[in-house]
């Protein structure tokens, strides 16, 4: 099996270390360098070839906001996990919306940093925890407004089960939820794909924050 390269990019030794110590006890794992600012970062992508970067917001030189568009850009395949101090909407709502998978605060437990790393490197986004609770507060702050007529194409059990890919919860999590088969919410999965042509699910969540699925 193929380890996931990973790249760290942060300025705090002490997190360098505790990430380094953290990813060296598992085997499907592999920290393949480690960077300090936005511009080391892309000189060691260019070289390094990670499957997926462990990006810190607060760097010296460019942000990494700021880091994760100029990546997203020249290295699309690249999946990056923010890990940061901050744990408030504005952050982690404009992470995913630039194209981070995965935004992990610095104080989760180690393991769901790998958690992190194993999910986001399969394509799905890691929106657990504190940030799932974010985006579930923030929902029910506000009513969501009249969405079958904004989005016609999107049948209303359609649109429950968008709204369930928002919180961050598994297939069996919605299955439970909305009391239908983990099939069934399968195949909506599948549909709501087809119907908006998004076949991305970190995408999906940006659609219903940008379209007012969820008000945030």
């Amino acid at each position: 099996m193929e380890k996931i390269r990973t790249l760290l990019v942060d300025d705090h030794d002490l997190v360098i270390l505790g990430v380094k110590h953290l990813i060296s006890q598992y085997s499907d794992i592999e920290l393949v360098g480690i960077a300090n600012d936005g511009e080391e970062a892309i000189a060691k992508i260019k070289e390094l070839k990670p499957h997926l970067v462990i990006l810190d917001i607060d760097m010296p030189k460019f942000s990494g906001m700021e880091v994760t568009e100029k990546i997203i850009k020249l290295f699309p395949n690249i999946k990056i996990i923010l890990h940061s101090s901050y744990i408030d909407e504005d952050h982690i709502i404009k992470g995913f919306e630039i194209g981070a998978l995965g935004y992990v605060p610095k104080t989760y437990k180690p393991d769901m940093l790998i958690d992190a790393v194993r999910c986001v490197n399969s394509g799905e986004p890691y929106i657990k925890g504190i940030v799932s609770e974010i985006f579930l507060s923030s929902y029910n702050k506000r009513r969501i407004e009249p969405v079958i007529e904004k989005h016609p194409e999107l049948s209303a059990r359609e649109i429950e089960v968008l709204k369930r890919i928002t919180e961050g919860l598994s297939n069996q999590e919605m299955a439970d939820k909305l009391f239908i088969s983990v099939r069934t919410v399968e195949v909506h999965k599948a549909n709501i794909m087809k119907k908006l042509k998004i076949f991305n699910i970190a995408e999906l969540v940006i659609y219903a924050i940008r379209n007012k699925i969820i008000v945030l």
